[in-house]
């Protein structure tokens, strides 16, 4: 049996709020890029080395370079990110 239970309000209140913006690729500044690439190097650096290496620098991106994304800011800086790349495809 699953029983869920809601979160009383002081723990609501302690959490922290994030706060998401969707932000073109070419809207974003060299310090934007800055704090995303610090980021990316937390969250992958533990995993491994290898997986940090893309970020070194200002690079905010591995491979394919986004065009679109959506970044969650909270009161430490970059939270949350998800980047859209279109990809065209042929058929026949």
């Amino acid at each position: 049996m699953n029983i869920a239970v809601s979160p009383s309000a002081e723990e609501a209140s302690a959490r922290t709020q994030v706060q998401w913006r969707l932000r073109w690729e070419n809207e974003l500044q060299l310090a934007d890029h800055a704090e995303l690439a610090d980021f990316f190097r937390k969250s992958y650096g533990p995993t491994g080395a290898f997986n940090a290496q893309p970020f070194e620098g200002i690079r905010s991106w591995a491979g394919a370079r986004p065009e679109m994304r959506v970044i969650g800011y909270d009161a430490h800086g970059v939270a949350g990110h998800i980047g859209l790349l279109r990809r065209f495809i042929k058929i026949g």
